[in-house]
């Protein structure tokens, strides 16, 4: 049924951080009208319940107050008149500064659409209008929806999913236009920082360029970064904006700012992979719950793994910072016992519980999709590379699915996603796929490197104390335990997270000296560890393993052979390590 609606957006109550906001819906031919609130956003695949922050709604007609009941925690009834228009009023508490929350205040107010607006079942298509009433006469707007023709501050959303996919920053940011490409581009910036301008647009510029120069063109008519510095960190996508988080002063040296830029470029690759290259499973919003999908190894993990080659191609780093990143995330992993307990295609659909929700036991039992899933097409990438002398790499297959699917706005199908791409590069690679994908056995980081030169060097052994296995922290003067990894001497005598750790061997030991203290042991030694657990003390006695790396780096072999260094070259292009 067709149905206009608008929503109005104020924010008189900027101090106590609440939103006004109305929704008017005119030409409601049925009896009773149903809303519903978001639970979550897409590109952030957690239940949120964004609906805990709404307050004072109410209901009102031509005539004065509706009936209405509320039906479910993000749903409301509302009887309709009959002359078909209702107008919904309510306030949400917007006190989250995050890329997928809302936060309001005096000095700005930041929204997604999915934290605001009710949506209609069944009128997700239908377009609608929202008014922004800014707290202040010289705070402006920033947004990618279109303007509304002859209003101000009103705009135009072809549909709901639109409006969700175009959060607004209102408010005295810093704006600044630029073009690439001959397409218009907007930074808006909120919160002071050490951000290099004069070094960041030029940056900024050539990531969106290469990543362009990939794909073949810019999708887009205009784009819009909405920036926020200050605490905490975070980028999510959207059709043709993205919202970064950044520390406010975490940019000034090469290292933190290239992992602003790595940011930067994986955002804007989503705009291709994910926004517009996505699975069947993301082609339709479930608002009130959860889309369960498999393919995040993929669309969180190829973005990841590109987002560090973007400004290596750019030329905004080279090979040796590429490959100093790249041990740093094989670190990760390697240390991480739960890649042995979750697969990459289990941690993709399981995102909703647990990846958001991390518990002592995470190490233990669970993967990252974002990290595994950036080596698996790392060495996706490298399997091709080789496999086809240098012809096909994994660029061939996303611009593939670009142009067969994401170019024209259609889904693929998530179950034939492993064919696609080996039908891009022309390659049987169920192998792989079985592996890398539903196996947790461990990646050949050895077997792929060694073709392009490269070796993958465990350290830290050394001189390390025997292997405990558990981690502490300081807190209030006491150390205790923070995870106990599985399988770990310290794992099978007992000691368990949370238990303050008193003494070694009948000697105190503190979060600050248990690496010295361990150290005057050797492997196979049996020792007492004493520790308190909900304040009674207890003893066990633990057996120490050889001691394990601590780190693990990526290094070109002084063997390689000249075809080797060829291929090396081919994918990082010149300024590989000495």
């Amino acid at each position: 049924m067709a149905a206009a609606i608008r929503y109005r957006v104020s924010m008189e109550k900027a101090h106590a951080h609440l939103f006004d906001v109305e929704m008017t819906i005119e030409g409601w031919s049925d009896s009773a009208l149903t809303l519903k609130l978001p639970v979550w956003t897409p590109g952030s695949y957690l239940v949120r319940e964004y609906s805990r922050h709404l307050q004072d709604f109410e209901a009102v007609g031509a005539t004065g107050p509706l009936r209405w009941q509320k039906l479910a925690k993000q749903t409301w009834w509302v009887d309709v008149p009959t002359d078909g228009r209702v107008q919904v009023r309510y306030r949400i508490y917007a006190n989250e500064l995050t890329v997928r929350t809302s936060h309001l205040d005096t000095t700005h107010a930041f929204f997604n659409g999915a934290c605001l607006f009710f949506y209609v079942p069944g009128c997700e298509s239908s377009p609608c209008e929202v008014s922004v009433v800014p707290l202040n006469p010289d705070w402006r707007i920033s947004t990618a929806l279109a303007a509304g023709p002859g209003r101000q501050n009103t705009f135009q959303a072809a549909s709901y999913d639109e409006l969700v996919d175009s959060p607004f920053e209102v408010g005295t940011h810093r704006i600044v236009p630029f073009t690439v490409q001959g397409k218009p581009h907007t930074l808006a910036v909120w919160g002071k920082s050490n951000l290099d301008y004069n070094r960041f647009l030029p940056d900024l510029e050539s990531i969106i360029a290469t990543e362009a120069k990939l794909f073949g063109s810019l999708p887009y008519e205009h784009y819009l970064f909405l920036v926020h510095f200050a605490d905490g960190y975070g980028g999510l996508e959207h059709r043709n904006s993205t919202t970064l988080l950044y520390p406010r002063f975490e940019l000034r040296g090469d290292e933190k700012y290239f992992k602003f830029l790595n940011l930067v470029a994986h955002e804007f690759f989503h705009l291709w992979n994910v926004k517009r290259i996505r699975p069947s499973t993301l082609d339709r919003f479930e608002y009130a719950h959860e889309n369960y999908t498999r393919s995040l190894w993929f669309m969180e993990g190829a973005t990841s793994y590109y987002d560090e080659l973007i400004p290596l191609r750019a030329g905004i780093y080279d090979a040796t910072h590429y490959l100093k990143q790249l041990g740093i995330h094989i670190t990760r992993l390697l240390t991480t016992p739960g890649r042995a307990v979750q697969s990459l295609a289990e941690s993709s659909f399981d995102t909703w519980i647990k990846l958001y929700r991390p518990n002592e036991n995470s190490l233990n039992s669970q993967v990252s999709y974002y990290l595994k899933g950036q080596l698996v097409c790392l060495l996706l990438d490298l399997e091709i590379r080789l496999r086809t002398g240098g012809e096909r790499s994994l660029d061939d297959a996303m611009r593939h699915l670009w142009q067969h699917y994401g170019a024209v706005d259609t889904s693929f199908p998530e179950a034939e996603l492993e064919a696609i791409i080996a039908r891009a590069v022309g390659l049987d690679l169920q192998l792989f796929f079985d592996h890398a994908l539903r196996s947790t056995g461990e990646l050949d980081f050895e077997g792929h490197f060694a073709p392009f030169g490269l070796q993958l060097v465990p350290t830290g052994t050394d001189g390390a104390p025997p292997y405990l296995g558990l981690r502490t922290q300081e807190q209030n003067g006491r150390t205790t335990v923070q995870n106990v990894e599985a399988g770990s001497p310290a794992q099978l005598a007992g000691v368990a997270t949370g238990d303050e750790l008193v003494a070694l061997a009948g000697w105190k030991v503190t979060h600050g000296t248990l690496k010295d203290r361990l150290a005057d042991w050797r492997p196979g030694d049996r020792l007492e560890v004493t520790y308190f657990r909900r304040e009674e003390l207890s003893t066990t006695t633990v057996r120490l393993g050889e001691a394990r790396p601590t780190t693990y780096t990526v290094e070109r072999r002084a063997e390689a052979t000249a075809q080797e260094r060829e291929r090396l070259t081919a994918w990082l292009g010149q300024g590989g390590p000495a």
